[in-house]
């Protein structure tokens, strides 16, 4: 996988305050991590940067971190934080690694054919987005397709059937299903009928009172 610069700088204020004036500023405050890169370190990472490699790779981005004072380092995404309303990433962290070692990572699935089961009028429900892989950090995949143009009507894809490639160990429970094709939803609410509410029944043999009579006292 191709590395992406990204540009960092020690973060030194902290607070609520300092935050906002980081992003402000244009950047994007994060934690770089890591077993062989020491103590937690509080970063300033360049947004235009970090947006651009999580553009073109996604979550699954090995990134050149240049860390002013600090050199350069690989690192992937741990975690990202984003506006609950504007979706935009507001925080993120680093894991620092060592490209000769095995990470955990995550990668997003994509579809690609169109199954027979939706031009018969089905829905195609895309549970699964991404799932979890263990492999060397040189050997993770922008994206792993699926095929779903053989799909019919019920037909189902599971974690199981996924084939990634053979460097890439796909770490999730293997029954969970990714892919579904559904029928079309057929609920129709019958009309509730107004309450009929019967005549009364007329007693044979009863005399009906003239119109003259009615009302007629002795």
């Amino acid at each position: 996988m191709q590395q992406t610069t990204v540009k960092a700088t020690p973060r030194q204020a902290a607070g609520r305050r300092a935050v906002r004036r980081v992003r402000a500023d244009g950047g994007i405050p994060g934690v770089v991590y890591g077993k062989d890169f020491g103590a937690p370190l509080p970063v300033l990472v360049d947004a235009k940067d970090l947006r651009a490699a999580l553009t073109s790779h996604g979550g699954s981005a090995v990134l050149n971190l240049e860390i002013e004072g600090r050199g350069s380092t690989a690192a992937i995404v741990q975690e990202r934080q984003l506006d609950v309303v504007t979706k935009r990433l507001i925080h993120i962290d680093l894991h620092a690694i060592s490209l000769d070692e095995v990470v955990e990572t995550h990668v997003r699935l994509v579809l690609a054919g169109t199954p027979p089961g939706v031009k018969e009028g089905g829905i195609l429900d895309f549970v699964v987005r991404e799932v979890t892989i263990e492999s060397l950090p040189t050997d993770i995949p922008d994206q792993i397709e699926i095929d779903v143009s053989a799909l019919n009507m019920f037909d189902t894809i599971h974690v199981r059937d996924i084939v990634a490639p053979a460097s890439v160990k796909i770490v999730e429970n293997p029954d969970e299903i990714v892919v579904t094709i559904l029928p079309p939803s057929k609920v129709e609410e019958a009309p509730v009928a107004a309450a009929e509410v019967p005549a009364e029944p007329e007693l044979i043999g009863e005399k009906k009172p003239a119109p003259e009579e009615a009302g007629e006292t002795e």
